[in-house]
């Protein structure tokens, strides 16, 4: 008996053809939406509903079985019913055997081991089986499958086919956690994605692949997880340890208590694990561990957005003083990062800009503009401060003045953070500590590449971690 070829993950991402066995007719069915997003998102148009009650949806011939469509099929998404989905197992398998595509196989459909009962595990056992006898690779159950912007593949429901495109990767077990990042961020403009993956249950394909396989992607800048548990948790990590020397990996890990593993386990059947150890294995693997929500959406999109500071100095430039204190406690806390010293005779530069009321260099890598400024002001101190190669890294702190408008102080920004060529370019962070007041000034900004934040805190520890992430790669070039 000659072995199955056990098909590559890059049929995920660069299928000839998608077939979404399942597709329906009725619009804003989950089912529904996914024919409409895959179609929106094609380059290619190859994408082939099968429903055997249907013999068209919206304008494209449906077919009534994976083994009716003639044109070359590389990707399946199964989102049939539970109990349905052996049979379409079964056409996987005999349409890989026959016409040596169907490789790829998204099965969005729930209901299996994650329901915690025999017959759950014992009928996600028997499909995955199935499927894999001809060496079809499984993402899922119980997932949305993927979504690479560039290729324009989608088989999610809740991706939009208009989502930025940009480096960022997210691979994570829940669908609904990776599809609130792009919700949240989508308004401002603060992050573009470049493939989405949302991996259920896990049962075959796990972060293993897909990290090796990101590795080597040129369109992933950054790769960001959302773990819950992991099946061989060694072998990530030393895969993990490789791809970090590359480029970033950021995660966010749940079930760090009990009552957490168990809400993870109900979820995607997940077994979470010591934390302790994680915390330990991350580290060691250069992978950057976020402790909140807020610090894995910024830390992935500005690893995106900014190049690594070369070191760890940082100079804080603001116009407000509370916010600023609260922001370098939380920079200086960790041991990892220390201000920047501000040489005399930049501070005279400095000086011969700003107010005289100014406090340049009190503490030592600290200017307060206070509130008299210009958008030139703006600009020409960032020039010095983008200039000086003993600061590695600048957080911007203001709550713009009414007399300054939006679009003005964006411009000063960039003319100030564009003075310097690309190679003494360093990581500038602002802060707007103006809600929606400053809504434009944030999508000028984060629209030509500078990230920007709402809260002081949050830069300080997306500032931590990009320090931490450059002294690693630098130990382990």
């Amino acid at each position: 008996m000659v072995e199955p070829v056990t098909a590559p993950i890059n049929d995920f991402f660069q299928p000839r053809g998608i077939a979404i066995v399942g597709a329906s007719a009725t619009p804003g069915s989950p089912n529904n939406q996914i024919l409409q997003f895959a179609r929106q998102m094609s380059t290619t148009g190859q994408v082939y509903p099968v429903n055997p009650t249907k013999t068209e949806i919206a304008g494209l011939i449906c077919y009534p079985s994976l083994l009716a469509i003639p044109q070359p099929v590389d990707l399946v998404v199964l989102a049939v019913g539970p109990q349905n989905s052996l049979s379409v197992a079964r056409e996987i398998k005999k349409r890989r055997e026959e016409k040596g595509d169907a490789g790829a196989v998204a099965v969005v459909t729930a209901g299996f081991k994650e329901m915690g009962t025999a017959a759950g595990e014992e009928l996600q056992n028997e499909l995955i089986t199935t499927i894999k006898m001809s060496g079809a690779r499984i993402i899922g159950p119980n997932c949305q499958g993927v979504a690479d912007t560039v290729s324009g593949v989608n088989t999610t429901f809740s991706v939009p086919p208009n989502t930025p495109r940009g480096g960022v990767t997210i691979l994570s077990q829940s669908g609904a956690f990776a599809t609130s990042f792009l919700r949240w961020a989508r308004d401002q403009k603060l992050v573009g994605v470049n493939k989405f993956v949302s991996l259920g249950n896990m049962a075959d394909v796990d972060f293993r692949e897909l990290l090796t396989y990101m590795a080597d992607d040129v369109n992933t800048k950054v790769i960001s997880m959302y773990l819950e548990g992991i099946n061989d948790a060694r072998g990530m990590f030393e895969i993990a340890s490789e791809v970090t020397k590359k480029k970033p990996i950021v995660a966010i890990k749940a079930g760090r208590t009990s009552m957490g593993t168990n809400v993870a386990q109900s979820h995607t059947a997940s077994i979470a694990g010591n934390n302790d150890i994680y915390e330990g294995a991350f580290r060691q693997a250069g992978i950057i561990r976020a402790q909140s929500v807020a610090e894995f959406y910024h830390t992935s999109r500005v690893f995106d957005k900014m190049p690594l500071p070369k070191g760890n100095r940082i100079c804080i430039l603001t116009v407000v003083g509370g916010p600023s204190t609260i922001c370098v406690d939380e920079l200086v806390a960790t041991g990892e990062v220390t201000l920047a010293h501000l040489k005399d005779e930049l501070k005279e530069e400095i000086a011969g800009h700003l107010a005289a009321s100014a406090n340049i260099g009190s503490p030592d890598g600290y200017i307060d503009m206070t509130a008299s400024v210009t958008p030139k002001m703006h600009a020409d101190v960032l020039k010095l401060l983008m200039n000086e190669d003993e600061i590695d890294g600048i957080i911007f702190m203001t709550t713009p003045p009414g007399f300054i408008k939006d679009e003005e102080l964006a411009a000063a920004i960039l003319e100030g953070y564009h003075s310097v060529p690309a190679d003494k370019q360093k990581p500038l962070l602002s802060v707007m500590l103006a809600g929606n007041a400053v809504a434009q000034c944030r999508t000028i900004l984060e629209e030509n590449g500078l990230p920007t934040f709402e809260f002081p805190d949050d830069a300080a520890r997306v500032m931590v971690n990009m320090v931490r992430y450059s002294a690693y790669r630098q130990r382990n070039s």
